[in-house]
């Protein structure tokens, strides 16, 4: 059995991108579970860290456009330019 848990949701850059459009950190636990004799046991366990673009507005569901798996959170903005120029309303990066 598998579970996954969500540990930490937090929506970043707010006010910074275009409207109808967020962009959401995810944390998230995944656990595997093995049944053995009526006992649940944990197998693995490992936590999935991620930052996701939305689409969508208050008449709509919201659908995700992409997801970037966090390695260096500091450069994730110039990643998310590259691969949506229009996105950021305004953008600047210090030199």
């Amino acid at each position: 059995m598998k579970v996954h848990e969500v540990i930490e949701t937090k929506e970043m850059f707010c006010g910074e991108i275009m409207e109808d459009y967020y962009i959401i950190y995810e944390q998230i636990e995944n656990m595997v579970f093995e049944n053995k004799d009526n006992y649940l046991f944990q197998k693995e366990s490992f936590v999935v860290r991620t930052i996701n673009v939305y689409k969508g507005n208050s008449n709509s569901t919201l659908q995700k456009v992409k997801t970037y798996p966090i390695k260096d959170v500091r450069n994730i903005r110039k990643i998310i330019v590259n691969d949506f120029p229009g996105l950021f309303k305004k953008v600047q990066f210090a030199s």
